[in-house]
């Protein structure tokens, strides 16, 4: 049974996602009172999954970052908790396949290189740039990774210090920022067939930064229990701190006094009052459906529809009767393509023809299945506009129609799988469940399903589409709008971050202690 909300708070927090979760286990954590509100049955938003006939499906990750012994997220989490979830290391990372070849990437992503020379003899010295090149690129990440602070928070002499330094092993990234693939492929190998093991990727910052997080050896597996382990956890720990989480609860609107953010009004007229209002939500439905016209410039919500946004998706998650390893599938991320059609038909929403990608959570953790049994889970990029809409009925209204097409495109997708990976896969399913974007939308809330937000292109850059300080006074964003990217690494920043702005004007010292944290100083006194 869903707890009732208190009449007042220091911050009320929209959304349970892992940003909204962070931020206010670290607001807790420092003393002041927090009301996370959740419209959902179930906290963790894309990382929630979900369980069917036994079987636990991890709907949100296909590989960790940052969660390792050197990364911000085990920083942030273990001063938070020592015994926060623990993450393995992955060692097999991505496995690339087509039909005709077949690459592995692991955590030694030299072995990878020196096959490449040895088959591609002609295109040996390409082959080392690309792969010297995601080396000063691993370098680049750990160095970044220690500059996790907004500028809002810093002086103006820590803000030129980290603007050079981060300006400095940038540089290595920021010259393939927006780069084509094919473009930057082309002038590495020529005509070399070797360009399309990585014709997969729309651009070269797909192409180098796994090959830079392998040198680093920054890939990780989820926690023990799916990546929900890490809400459930986070939950504990803001509970544990006095505050709450409130489920089945809609924020209808955001409460203003002169201007300034002053609580929430749930759905049913409940009013809770707060100081701050940290908004991890999708950032649109936020501006124009929470608050009233005119309280966000006109120029910012037309930027805001014209950014550039990460795809939605097309999932299926099936539970098998035997192992999934009995299958042919490892650890690793499978990622099927076709190198025979042009990367606009490879992402064009086509089952046929669309990239793949193919991951069982149950070779990882055993956990997540009953004894003797395995899961599989196929995705790839979707739009929402697809086929109009997916066949539903005005309003994204799901009938029949709807039904019967998204178990058309899983067929279509489990039979690539089936052909390319020469096994009878639908002989072994005994539970099948399929997200469309249509899916993606209703659980999330974000724009047309995205699955990740603002992407980080020179467009969204230029036109300054993320921010944390919002129009509205006290009022605040975290999650995917709120910083560039995608994943938990991001949204775990972009709670941090968040939650730095409210302790600078509120607590001091739990200020001056998360931030020599987040600059990678020594953990602070617990």
């Amino acid at each position: 049974m869903a707890a009732e909300a208190e009449d007042s708070c220091d911050v009320a927090v929209i959304g349970a996602g892992i940003s909204g979760l962070t931020a206010a286990a670290l607001l807790s954590r420092a003393g002041l009172r927090v009301t996370v509100v959740e419209s959902e049955a179930a906290i963790g938003g894309c990382i929630a999954g979900f369980q069917r006939k036994g079987f636990l499906f991890d709907t949100g990750i296909h590989w960790l970052n940052e969660c390792g012994p050197d990364g911000f997220i085990h920083r942030l989490f273990s001063d938070l908790d020592p015994g926060y979830p623990k993450c393995r290391p992955l060692a097999r990372i991505r496995r690339i396949k087509s039909a005709s070849f077949d690459y592995l990437l692991t955590s030694e992503p030299d072995a990878l290189r020196d096959r490449l020379c040895r088959d591609f003899p002609e295109a040996a010295g390409g082959v080392r740039s690309l792969f010297a090149i995601g080396r000063k690129i691993a370098e680049s990440v750990h160095q970044l990774s220690r500059g996790l602070r907004c500028w809002e928070t810093m002086s103006l002499l820590e803000y030129g210090l980290y603007g050079l330094r981060m300006g400095y092993w940038s540089l290595p990234l920021f010259r393939h920022v927006g780069v084509p693939a094919e473009k930057g492929l082309r002038l590495l190998f020529r005509d070399s067939p070797v360009k399309d093991v990585f014709a997969s990727e729309e651009e070269m910052m797909g192409v180098l930064v796994p090959l830079g997080w392998a040198y680093a050896k920054n890939f990780q597996m989820p926690p023990a229990g799916g990546s929900r382990a890490f809400a459930l956890w986070l939950q504990k720990r803001i509970e544990a701190s006095g505050s709450r989480v409130l489920l089945r609860h809609r924020v209808a609107k955001v409460l203003l006094e002169g201007g300034v953010a002053a609580g929430v009004v749930l759905a049913g007229g409940r009013t809770l009052r707060s100081r701050f209002v940290l908004a991890a939500c999708d950032v649109e439905a936020l501006y124009e459906r929470m608050l009233p016209p005119g309280a966000v410039p006109t120029d910012l919500l037309r930027r805001l529809h014209d950014a550039d946004l990460y795809d939605s998706g097309f999932m299926v998650n099936m539970g098998l009767d035997c192992g999934a390893a009995a299958l042919g599938f490892g650890e690793e991320m499978l990622t099927l393509f076709r190198e025979d059609i042009p990367l606009s038909e490879r992402v064009s929403g086509d089952p046929a023809k669309v990239n793949l990608c193919v991951m069982s959570s149950s070779v990882r953790d055993a956990s997540v299945a009953p004894a003797g049994k395995g899961t599989l889970s196929i995705f790839c990029r979707a739009r929402i506009d697809y086929m109009d809409h997916w066949r539903t009925g005005p309003g994204l209204e799901r009938g029949p129609a709807y039904a019967a097409f998204k178990k058309e495109y899983a067929d279509a997708l489990i039979a690539r799988v089936e052909r390319v990976m020469s096994l009878r896969l639908r002989e072994h399913i005994e539970a099948l469940d399929i997200a469309t974007p249509v899916t993606y939308w209703r659980y999330t809330g974000n724009r047309d399903g995205s699955i990740m937000g603002a992407r980080p292109t020179m467009k969204n850059i230029k036109s300054k589409i993320a921010h944390f300080r919002t129009p509205v006074k006290n009022l605040l964003l975290a999650g995917h709008w709120a910083d560039y990217g995608g994943g938990i690494p991001i949204a775990v920043k972009a709670a941090a971050n968040t939650a730095l702005l409210i302790l600078k004007d509120t607590v001091p010292a739990a200020y001056q202690g998360l931030r020599d944290l987040m600059d990678g100083k020594n953990a602070r006194a617990r």
